[in-house]
């Protein structure tokens, strides 16, 4: 202590003051669009933790110089980034945020990646069913909704200018059409249905990201934020899709869907998994049954691992869209209970709150190491 004038000044030791740091990775606009709300949040309201946003390149060499700055803990929401960190030897633990809210994927719980995660976002309730049933002994997940319905159920559009930039009449009901991907490994698929629209007036075309490179084939439009398609749901009348989580999507601000009836969906059963057996948590019998349980005719949105199905307005055939699209504008509140059943099922608490509550956890965790759940 220093003495000077009868003020007492104080020396004080050098305190170590420990810093954290997550990194949020991805490496396509899918993954882009579902952790960037998550990342800012957390950028601008947690100063005692180091974030860093960084796309995980396709080669080896480019990745060297992140590899020197990566965070022991990193996020993702998808295994592609931890694929290619492990090939220059990165070693840490991992969050997953899911890149969807669609239940109807065979892959969601299906790879080993998702349950050596440190901790997992379930983005409703149904999520947490299926991993239950895949692997009841899992305990490193939490409720945490999708981030991206923030900014859905709090947006604000201006319907004329929307309309006038987008070549259509804010006096006639909009249709969009928002199919999974597909369109390259089936006719039947994808984009590839859109010749069934070519009478429908006031139409919106948005390709599901993968896809992107085929839009101007097929007369699409790419959203100016990619896989960000938030504005165009909003802006809607009737949202038609296939098993895209741009259903459920829809459902949360209670637009009336259709879902297409198809003879294949992308990522569902039957369809065969192209990656190798040992990437698989769940055993080969089990997928077998899966598969051999599979009855698209009768049951074409079965979710796989349990017994419920993810119906939540109209379905048709596509051949069948004009006609289905007339009935739906004639009752749009006829399957209102099924949306909001299924949007509260598959997104957790629709309250524009996600992206403080996922902070929060991830938070607690990188600080303590403990897994807790905020209500």
């Amino acid at each position: 202590m220093i003495e000077i004038m009868n003020i007492k000044i104080y020396s004080i030791p050098n305190l170590e003051i420990k810093m954290y740091s997550v990194d949020f990775l991805w490496t396509s606009d899918k993954e882009y669009s579902s952790l960037l709300p998550v990342y800012e949040y957390m950028k601008k309201s947690d100063s005692s933790i180091k974030v860093n946003f960084f796309k995980v390149k396709k080669f080896f060499f480019q990745n060297q110089k992140i590899k020197r700055t990566l965070s022991k803990t990193i996020v993702i929401s998808h295994d592609r980034p931890l694929k290619r960190l492990k090939k220059i030897n990165w070693e840490g633990e991992y969050i997953y945020i899911e890149h969807g809210l669609s239940p109807m994927k065979y892959w969601t719980y299906k790879y080993n990646f998702f349950h050596e995660s440190c901790l997992l976002f379930y983005p409703g309730k149904v999520f947490e069913r299926k991993m239950k049933s895949i692997n009841p002994n899992f305990k490193n997940g939490l409720l945490g909704g999708y981030p991206k319905v923030d900014e859905l159920v709090n947006q604000k559009i201006d319907k004329i200018n929307f309309c006038k930039k987008n070549n259509l009449n804010p006096n006639k009901p909009i249709i969009l059409f928002a199919p999974s991907y597909g369109a390259k490994e089936s006719k039947k698929a994808g984009l590839n249905n859109v010749k069934y629209f070519k009478n429908i007036k006031n139409l919106i075309i948005i390709p599901h990201p993968a896809e992107y490179k085929y839009a101007k084939k097929f007369d699409a439009r790419i959203p100016e934020i990619k896989a960000n398609i938030n504005s165009y749901i909003n802006i809607a009348d009737v949202i038609i899709s296939d098993v895209s989580s741009i259903i459920v999507e829809a459902a949360i601000v209670n637009k009336p869907v259709i879902q297409l009836i198809l003879s294949q969906y992308p990522g569902c059963f039957p369809e065969k998994d192209k990656r190798p057996n040992e990437d698989s948590y769940i055993k080969n019998d089990r997928i077998q049954n899966e598969i051999n349980k599979t009855d698209l005719k009768n049951r074409p949105f079965k979710i796989p691992y349990i017994d419920e199905d993810w119906i939540l307005g109209h379905t048709c055939y596509p051949e069948e869209i004009e006609q289905t699209i007339n009935q739906v504008l004639k009752n749009k509140d006829q399957y209102i209970n099924q949306r909001y059943y299924w949007a509260n099922q598959c997104a957790w608490k629709i309250d524009g709150k996600n992206c403080n509550r996922i902070a929060k956890m991830i938070s607690q965790y990188i600080k303590t190491g403990e897994r807790i759940q905020v209500e």
